[in-house]
């Protein structure tokens, strides 16, 4: 009797699992602290960070832009998942939630159905100026 519950616990276990074995790896950073200067998440820069978990978020957030900026420069460090994305990459928003007062965007990335959380805006592409030909 016990040798069977022993066999159900250890299947339902390796069935548990699968899901998480056919996410695909965050990917890194191509140049690490490449937007350092500018601020990751202001809308002038080029890059914006994003997490596929939001406790991860806030906790990498928790000591500013500039010092998660930093940490994700860092190739040694623990970046929980974040990375630092190009706003060409965002394929749009696709959840939004406040906690505590402060609002977040959950970004939808190609090559993942997991979107990655970010500050409000620092999503938005600037906007393409109009062509004089329209005129």
């Amino acid at each position: 009797m016990t040798r069977m519950l022993l066999r159900v616990a250890t299947l339902a276990l390796g069935l548990s699992a699968m899901p998480a074995l056919g996410q695909q790896p965050a990917k890194a950073p191509a140049r690490p602290g490449q937007d350092k200067a500018a601020g990751p998440d202001r809308k002038g820069a080029g890059r914006v960070i994003g997490c596929p978990s939001l406790a991860n978020y806030r906790m990498l957030l928790h000591d500013g832009a500039a010092a998660a900026a930093a940490l994700l420069a860092d190739p040694k460090a623990d970046h929980l998942g974040c990375t630092l994305l190009s706003r060409a990459e965002i394929t749009g928003i696709v959840d939004r939630v406040t906690l505590g007062g402060q609002s977040y965007e959950c970004a939808g990335v190609p090559g993942t159905t997991v979107c990655h959380w970010m500050v409000p805006g620092a999503a938005a592409r600037p906007a393409v100026p109009a062509s004089p030909a329209g005129r």
